[in-house]
């Protein structure tokens, strides 16, 4: 029992030299002792996270209040001091402390040209870490997006770069407890965290990070980030803001989208055919208007044709009473009459 709490102890100091080591050598080769400034270039709209790496030369230093100050002559103006979280969406500038790995971290949001310039990571009134910030517009980047995914179904998060970083390791950030957490990181053309997979398209410089399952807890603010270590910073790109939704609402929005549309349908067609009789009417009535279509000449008309009528039935009839005249026998004269009757008697 106690060789094991003895590897234990020797081990745990062991990591912990190693760390302070590999601190150290990290300072000493970026040249951390307050003369070079380190080069760090941002993109316009987009983010920023400057890490600042300081060595315990002693315990004053660690226990200094740190800061991170914009350099303008001979002033440097602070620009944030340490803060319990790194993420606070109404401040532009923001830093959190660790004290086990000896670094602060700084995050710079919505940045603009007017951020370039010289900045100096403090503690106290000694400069830990100078850097020289410059701010670029990038076509493909620096700007923000909202996406809805669906609960159990996949989120698909699509990430452009510019072509220098094609060969720096790429990540995905999420805001949780406060601060940027990695969900998962690439140093290669893929990668798989749990429901997590990262894919890189060289070719067209994009990464896509693809979500299984989507849980509501998957909701939230998401960075796409590239890491470069020397020195230690990492250009946010994009941010996104995923919603989660469930499924049935989508499907409930679809039948309101289709009657809704259905309803307008209807009106539109309603009101053309209230247009149509309205302008009917209209044409009716500038018809009836008309001398040339008035009922009297309609009745000229019509009489015109019934006397012709008329004149044709006596014209028939005249004829008619010829012939009959014609075919009827005659009745002789009264005194041949009587000349017959005296020749019989006799």
């Amino acid at each position: 029992m106690n060789n094991t709490s003895g590897f234990t102890v020797v081990s745990f100091m062991i990591m912990k030299t190693f760390l302070f080591f590999l601190f150290f050598t990290l300072c000493l080769i970026k040249g951390h002792m307050g003369d070079a400034a380190d080069g760090v270039t941002g993109i316009t709209g987009g983010s920023m996270i400057i890490n600042c790496v300081y060595l315990t030369k002693n315990e004053k230093t660690k226990q200094s209040a740190k800061s991170f100050c914009k350099v303008s002559g001979s002033e440097c103006t602070t620009m944030t001091e340490v803060k319990s979280d790194l993420w606070i969406p109404e401040e532009r500038f923001s830093m959190i402390e660790d004290k086990s790995l000896f670094m602060i971290s700084v995050l710079i949001r919505n940045l603009t040209v007017t951020d370039s310039g010289t900045y100096r990571c403090q503690a106290g009134s000694e400069t830990i870490q100078k850097v020289d910030f410059s701010v670029k517009q990038e076509s493909c980047c620096g700007r923000s997006e909202e996406q809805t995914a669906y609960l159990g179904g996949t989120a698909v998060i699509h990430c452009k770069y510019p072509e220098k970083y094609k060969n720096h390791p790429k990540l995905l950030y999420k805001v949780q407890n406060g601060s940027l957490e990695s969900i998962i990181t690439a140093f290669g053309s893929s990668s798989t965290n749990g429901r997590f997979s990262l894919n890189v398209n060289e070719q067209e410089h994009v990464f896509t990070v693809t979500i299984a399952g989507v849980g509501r807890g998957d909701a939230g603010v998401y960075f796409c980030g590239i890491y470069i270590n020397n020195p230690i910073y990492t250009p946010l790109l994009t941010e996104i803001q995923l919603h989660v939704s469930d499924a049935s609402v989508q499907i409930d929005l679809y039948i309101i989208s289709t009657m809704c549309s259905c309803l307008i349908l209807l009106l539109a067609v309603g009101l053309s055919l209230v247009l149509f009789k309205c302008r009917w009417k209209k044409t009716e009535a500038s018809v009836s208007s008309d001398p040339r279509n008035t009922r009297d000449g309609d009745e000229e008309v019509n009489s015109a044709y019934y006397e012709a009528i008329q004149d044709s039935a006596q014209v028939s009839i005249g004829l008619n009473t010829v012939y009959a005249t014609t075919n009827l026998p005659t009745s002789p004269p009264v005194s041949d009459f009587y000349k017959l009757a005296q020749n019989t008697e006799s």
